[in-house]
């Protein structure tokens, strides 16, 4: 009886640990670069791709440019005594630059934290 009760408290007790690793998927910046292209892809087109941007600075040049950030971090960067050695975190970057109402030029980039 007692091996019953403790196969059913293991198997509960991976379902729960499943559950908090799972990862919620994100807006993947980098394949949604793919989908804007430059003197082609105007403002509204990137606003129905993306949405509105975290960022946005009009240059004096008559250039506007668009920032778009994601941090992505891995489950195990939750757990106290393991996240400083195991897992990944970084911040995708997405800057646009229109010129008028098209895109200029469209870079990805992902930025490291400092350890």
């Amino acid at each position: 009886m007692k091996n019953k009760y403790f196969g059913i408290f293991l198997v509960i007790f991976f379902l729960i640990i499943l559950k908090a690793c799972s990862v919620k998927p994100g807006p993947n910046l980098a394949s949604k670069a793919s989908l804007i292209h430059p003197n082609f892809t105007t403002k509204i087109e990137v606003l129905q791709i993306l949405g509105p941007p975290f960022q946005a600075f009009s240059k004096f040049d008559g250039t506007e440019e668009w920032y778009y950030y994601y941090l992505v971090r891995s489950p195990t960067k939750k757990v106290p005594l393991v996240k400083r050695y195991l897992g990944e975190e970084y911040t995708e970057v997405l800057k646009i630059v229109f010129k008028e109402n098209l895109v200029l030029n469209c870079t990805y980039y992902t930025i490291q934290p400092k350890r």
